[in-house]
């Protein structure tokens, strides 16, 4: 993807624009770990030029209250979204990892429903995106938000930020200037500044607990409205008389999609004591049998972890399991593949349920399997 390596700017205003300071970072291949390009990196001066460009948009021009404008805007941008999938679609497993096999669930999805008529509070919302859903939430929410007469400014994370800075630019081409505006940045005060600015009304944040509590007092503190959605680890309990391969195997490859960086995984499986051992084996043998590669193969399930960052958290929780007791019965450890940040496929057992693997989200493709009724000195 290398055509990306030039587009330089930040949609802002109606024009790619480059950052007041100058500014960029590296973008880096995940699998490989090479240097693909570099991302315009956004300072106070720009997101305050966006901020306002949004909210002259929505304040000072028709769109706000002019439908018919509205809809041929929304749906020319659209019919792009449509035609330009592919392309996002190799830019996200370029850029962040995520396998092509996975389209339907990180864009086509999003994009199908795009255009479908809702009825938020309009006003200037700014967005806030995961790295872990490089397009999907953007698109999810830009939709909602457009069609009811407001504008956005998109802050997606660092990882993930060509993705959103390309849909920015498609977006130039359908909608009014300053109907959308993307800014990327490595800065948290900056972020935090644009969450703060008197000009924006609402601020939609997903991502992790932790950053949205971060996000929902600041946003709160400066009186706006607030739209969290913070993920959390699933645990699927198995009946004594359930098909525990199935359940097991399901549990297993859903974890190991997109090498586990999703929220609301079903990242353990509590199994009935004296069918422990089964389930344990049908998840090794499942997780044995995941696709490991190239994100850009369709048959590939499980790419690399979107940053070294995010690869050694991985690594620290498999650590923890064995500190608290726990047996890794299938991989734990790196990939030796031609650089980037791989970990294998893991199944751990051994825990109980009071171990932090069990109510964190570890974001790696590790499943845990737990008896029912362990204690929580970690043995049965």
């Amino acid at each position: 993807m290398s055509k990306h390596a030039g587009a330089d700017g930040l949609p802002i205003d109606g024009a790619v624009r480059t950052t007041a300071e100058g500014w960029t970072f590296l973008a880096r291949s995940p699998a490989t770990g090479e240097h693909l390009w570099d991302v315009p990196d956004a300072g106070l001066a720009d997101v305050d030029h966006a901020a306002g460009s949004a909210w002259n948009a929505f304040h000072a021009t028709g769109w706000s209250t002019d439908r018919g404008m509205r809809f041929d805007a929304v749906t020319g941008l659209h019919g792009a979204l449509k035609a330009r999938a592919d392309d996002l679609v190799e830019l996200m497993a370029t850029e962040t990892g995520v396998p092509v096999s996975l389209r339907t669930a990180h864009l086509d999805a999003a994009v199908v429903e795009f255009a479908s008529e809702r009825h938020p509070q309009p006003g200037v919302t700014v967005v806030v995106t995961p790295a872990t859903a490089p397009l999907s939430v953007a698109v999810e929410e830009i939709g909602r938000i457009l069609t009811a007469g407001g504008t956005v400014v998109l802050k997606p994370a660092p990882e993930a930020a060509s993705a959103a800075l390309e849909l920015g630019r498609i977006a130039l081409e359908f909608l009014p200037r300053g109907v959308l505006n993307v800014v990327a940045t490595r800065d948290v005060d900056v972020a935090i500044a644009l969450t703060q600015d008197r000009r924006v009304d609402e601020v939609s944040f997903t991502g992790s607990a932790y950053a949205g509590e971060r996000v929902r007092d600041a946003a709160e503190r400066a009186r706006k409205r607030v739209r969290l959605d913070v993920g959390a680890p699933l645990t699927i309990r198995a009946a004594d008389d359930a098909d525990l391969r199935a359940v097991v195997s399901a549990a297993a490859v859903t974890v190991a999609a997109n090498a586990g960086q999703s929220c609301r995984l079903p990242s353990t499986v509590v199994v009935p004591l004296h069918r422990y051992m089964e389930a344990l084996g049908a998840a090794v043998e499942a997780m044995e049998s995941v696709a490991v590669g190239d994100p850009s193969a369709p048959g590939t399930l499980c790419g690399p972890l979107r940053s070294p960052v995010a690869r050694d958290r991985v690594l620290r929780y498999v650590d923890l399991a064995r500190a608290e007791g726990g047996d890794v019965a299938l991989g734990g450890h790196t990939l030796d593949r031609d650089g980037g940040w791989w970990i294998a496929p893991t199944v751990i057992g051994g825990l109980d349920r009071q171990s932090r693997l069990v109510s964190e989200e570890v974001l790696g493709p590790v499943l845990m399997v737990v008896p029912e009724g362990r204690g929580s000195s970690g043995r049965g």
